[in-house]
């Protein structure tokens, strides 16, 4: 009786964590493009062109845990801008996949200047 009890909680244990993990896979996703971001405007915003090998490296392995139609955004190139083009790309693949709704916009754009009184 105990070791069939013992069992079930191990199970229901098991299967609480893998969906936690699918639950929390988009979070993880998001914060972990958005430390690469940081990093490469932190290089943008130094003056610097070229994207250090180590940090291309550290691209190419956060994204390529990613899902195959967010990871095809990513351009591997060694200029900065370019990478920060594509990282954009990903975040917003990233979006689109957990929230299909999503739409990008412009707040500057005509149909956005009705405010609510």
């Amino acid at each position: 009786m105990i070791d069939h009890t013992s069992s079930r909680i191990e199970q229901h244990q098991t299967e609480l964590r893998r969906e936690n993990r699918r639950r929390y896979a988009f979070q993880r996703m998001l914060a972990a493009s958005d430390r690469l971001l940081w990093r490469v405007e932190e290089l943008n915003r130094d003056g610097v062109k070229t994207v250090p090998k180590r940090v291309r490296a550290q691209i190419r392995n956060v994204v390529g845990s990613m899902p195959a139609h967010v990871r095809e955004a990513l351009r591997d190139t060694s200029q900065v801008q370019e990478t920060l083009d594509s990282l954009f790309e990903v975040q917003e693949r990233l979006f689109k996949w957990r929230f299909p709704d999503w739409h990008d916009f412009d707040p500057e754009g005509d149909h956005y200047d009705v405010v609510a009184s």
